[in-house]
Formats: structure tokens, C-alpha cells, sequence
């Protein structure tokens, strides 16, 4: 099987989400097949996975043409607002199809898909596998209720049509969490979705002997990202004080590169009275992890499933979540992790895990049993592999007119 990669980013460094799918799932499929990678990221690669690959393109995103007013009017709904058609990236993967003749297109996150449907029907109907990630509808809509604005709702109704424009001429749709391939059923017809999680290196993220630190709360997460932005925003000024009320020496460390400047504000001149501070972009996130007596993921906002959960239960740490965290990772309230929406039920349970050694160490088991069996990288590119290979394998059975 000959497997055409297309990616917005190379798969280097694996520092967020989109990486580490990328880069966890490459090196392993190119083991047993033929791949070919074209990323709009210019740069370089780990030389051992260059090697793997037959060939790497790159052809750097160019900046979108403005338009006047008149134009932003006519093209605020338009789902070619979300990712701007470069003609230079379809003649690219053009010749690279042409040259490299795919059985199948694995078309990673959403800018690529609109070139890798349209290059697949230019050459013989290549199939498709949209591994779109997240539901993007679900979390323009949250953000919407959060944010009430015309430009969210122009974002909105354009990430809709985009969907209803793409998923359902795929062959198949991936999503990391069954709810969003669910939600992604009732709003486009027709769209054949399925679910592959993310994993995790249970090698690398494992328990190590860093001890923790008492009234330490980790968030971790880049903070660029939108959803984390907010999270971090909402646990500070919300449930922090709750908890500082009762336990003055209960602190947050954000763990994350690209803090804005109205997140470090939250910190103010003095952590140890705020009780927030920011470490910024670290090298390796699992000392910062280890030491904290708790790890909290208050997202209320984004989708699919939080990588920054299943390291956390790699690294053998107790979790308190909101219900926004959790999907896809099949975790159980009480058993692996605890659950709570709100301010103050989300206050409660940081002061009764912070108060409870005992509790944080079968939570922190339970969770580092469960990604074990379920959640290792090599069990998910077994899996993407299987639905790479049945989307090829049905392709050619259509083309010899037995399906």
C-alpha cells in the first residue's frame, strides 16, 4: 500500500497535538509501506524518519490575498475563508501524485483536505482518509455561546459549510473521540466517520522519582492554543481563589510555550500572592508534571480528545478534569479521574485530592493501568494502519467493479 501523507506541519518538534500525531504514526507506517510526505512547513525532519520516506516535499504556506471590504462582506460565510486555496500547493502535490501513483491519501487536520479530495479525483479517484482530528463545528459553537459576536458566528456557519462542503466526499472521516465522529454524523449526511484516539509513549511519559510538591496544581499546554488559553484563564479567576480561600498554599503552575501578556498579567508581580505562575516554553514537560500533587485540565472550551490528560496518566498523576476534558479517553469518575463542572464542586475536588495522599495514589494507578492497555502509540497505528488499508482495499474492489 502506498500511502500519501499530506500535513499543514512537519512532524517536528512533537510539542503539540497535530505533531504528535504526526509524528508518533509516520515513522511506524513507513515501516511497512511506501510513504511520501508533502507538509506546508519548510524545514527539516529527524534524519531517521527522511530516511523512511520515499519523499518530502514542502512548499511554504503563502499569505492569503487581501481583499477590500466588499470583499470581507462577500466572503464572510464562505468556507474558503478557514484555509485559503494556494494554487502553487496543488500543482505540488500534483506532480508528487503524479510521480508517486498512491493507493491511498492520508489527509491530516483540515487545510490540506480541500487540495488532497480534489487531487485524489484528478488521478484515477485515489481515496481519501480525512483524519480531521476534532469536530470543528462543536467547538465554534461553545466558543460562540461563550463569546457572543458576529465574527463568531460568521465562524461558525463557516466551519459548517466547510464541513458539509469536504467530510462527506472523503472515504472515510477520522476523529480522536467517538462524540465528535457522532455529533459529525447529525450534521453532515453522508460522512462514513470513525474513531482512532491519540496515544501516548507510556516509556517515555512514565512515573519517575521527582517527588511532588505539597499544594502544587500543573496545567500543561501550549499557550497559543485557544482552548488552553482559556482554560487557564477560568481556573485562575474562578477556582484558584476557592481554593486558596481554604488552602492558602495551594498554587497553579501553567506549564506552556507562548504565554500572552493577559495570562502573565494573571500572575502579577508576585506568585507567591497570586498563586499562578508560568513557566513557559520547557524543553521536557515531565519533571514540571511530577511535581505537581495534582493535575487539573479545567477546559471549557475545544475537542476531541486532551493528549495533555493521557500524559498526565502515563506519568502517574492524579486528575482533576472538567467533562470537556475527558472525551474519548473512557475514564471513569472515581476510578482513574475526577470529574466536576463549575466553580465551586471543581474547588472542592482539588481540596479534597490535595488533602488526600491515598486517593491521588489509586487515581494515579488506575489511570497509568489504563492508557497502558489502551492507549499506547503502537496499538494506534496498528489501528490507522487497519483503516488506511480497508479504505485502499475498497477503493480497488470499486475499480474492478466488485463493490
Amino acid at each position: 500500500m502506498r500511502v500519501l501523507v499530506l500535513t499543514q506541519k512537519l512532524p517536528r518538534p512533537a510539542h503539540d497535538g497535530y505533531n504528535l500525531r504526526t509524528a508518533a504514526y509516520l515513522p511506524r507506517l513507513a515501516q511497512r509501506h511506501p510513504v511520501a510526505l508533502l507538509s506546508l512547513e519548510r524545514g527539516d525532519i529527524d534524519a531517521p524518519l527522511a530516511r523512511q520516506l520515499e519523499r518530502v516535499v514542502c512548499v511554504p504556506e503563502r499569505t492569503p490575498p487581501r481583499r477590500g471590504a466588499l470583499g470581507r462582506i462577500a466572503h464572510a460565510f464562505a468556507p474558503s475563508e478557514l484555509h485559503d486555496r494556494d494554487p502553487a500547493v496543488d500543482r505540488a502535490l500534483a506532480g508528487l501524485a503524479a510521480e508517486f501513483r498512491p493507493d491511498v491519501v492520508w489527509s491530516v487536520g483540515w487545510r490540506m483536505l480541500p487540495h488532497a479530495l480534489d487531487c485524489a479525483l484528478d488521478y484515477d479517484s485515489v481515496p481519501v482518509l480525512a483524519d480531521v482530528v476534532d469536530e470543528g463545528a462543536r467547538e465554534a459553537w461553545l466558543d460562540l455561546l461563550r463569546h457572543p459576536r458576529p465574527r463568531r458566528f460568521a465562524q461558525l456557519v463557516r466551519v459548517l459549510r466547510f464541513e458539509r462542503a469536504h467530510f462527506a466526499r472523503a472515504e472515510r472521516v477520522l476523529f480522536v473521540s467517538d462524540q465528535d465522529a457522532r455529533i459529525t454524523e447529525r450534521l453532515v449526511p453522508g460522512a462514513k466517520c470513525q474513531v482512532v484516539p491519540n496515544g501516548v509513549d507510556v516509556q517515555h511519559f512514565a512515573p519517575g522519582d521527582t517527588p511532588e510538591v505539597e499544594g502544587r496544581m500543573v496545567f500543561e499546554g501550549a499557550m497559543s492554543h485557544v482552548p488552553n488559553a482559556e482554560a487557564v484563564r477560568y481556573f485562575a479567576r474562578s477556582v484558584l481563589p476557592l481554593v486558596r480561600a481554604e488552602r492558602p498554599d495551594a498554587h497553579l503552575v501553567v506549564v506552556g510555550r507562548d504565554p500572552g501578556p493577559d495570562l502573565l498579567a494573571l500572575a502579577g508581580p508576585d506568585p507567591s500572592t497570586s498563586g499562578i505562575s508560568f513557566t513557559g516554553f520547557v524543553d521536557d514537560v515531565r519533571p514540571e508534571v511530577q511535581r505537581g500533587s495534582l493535575f487539573v485540565s479545567p477546559m471549557v472550551g475545544g475537542a476531541g480528545l486532551k493528549n495533555k490528560v493521557l500524559q498526565a496518566f502515563a506519568l502517574g498523576k492524579a486528575v482533576v478534569a472538567t467533562p470537556l476534558s475527558i472525551g474519548g479517553l473512557g475514564a471513569t469518575d472515581g476510578v482513574e479521574i475526577r470529574v466536576a463542572e463549575g466553580d465551586v464542586p471543581l474547588a472542592k475536588l482539588c481540596l479534597e485530592l490535595l488533602a488526600d495522599p491515598a486517593q491521588r495514589r489509586r487515581l494515579a494507578q488506575a489511570a497509568r493501568q489504563l492508557v497502558c492497555e489502551r492507549f499506547s502509540w503502537d496499538q494506534r497505528a496498528r489501528e490507522l494502519e487497519a483503516q488506511l488499508c480497508d479504505v485502499a482495499a475498497r477503493a480497488g474492489r470499486r475499480a474492478a467493479g466488485r463493490e
